[in-house]
């Protein structure tokens, strides 16, 4: 909300003035440094998009989450066509 600037890698939730946090990308550099191509070659998890996410290796946290299955269901998929 005021604008000021937070240092990258200090641990905050809100702003001094109560405002919410919000990250401002380099876009320009992460288009040059981070081919498209290279995201398919990263894990099977969150962390493939590294090169936008926190920068340090122990800031890497998992919980098994992303690439969850698509299950079929033929009822449910017959009632919705």
């Amino acid at each position: 909300m005021c604008h000021r600037p937070v240092e990258a890698g200090r641990i905050a939730n809100l702003c001094e003035c109560g405002g919410p946090l919000l990250v401002r990308y380099d876009l320009d550099t992460i288009r040059r440094r981070w081919r498209r191509r290279d995201v398919g070659q990263g894990p099977a998890n969150m962390w493939r998009y590294a090169p936008v996410l926190p920068p340090r290796p122990e800031s890497v946290v998992s919980l098994g989450e992303g690439w969850t299955p698509l299950v079929r269901t033929r009822r449910l998929g017959a009632r919705f066509g």
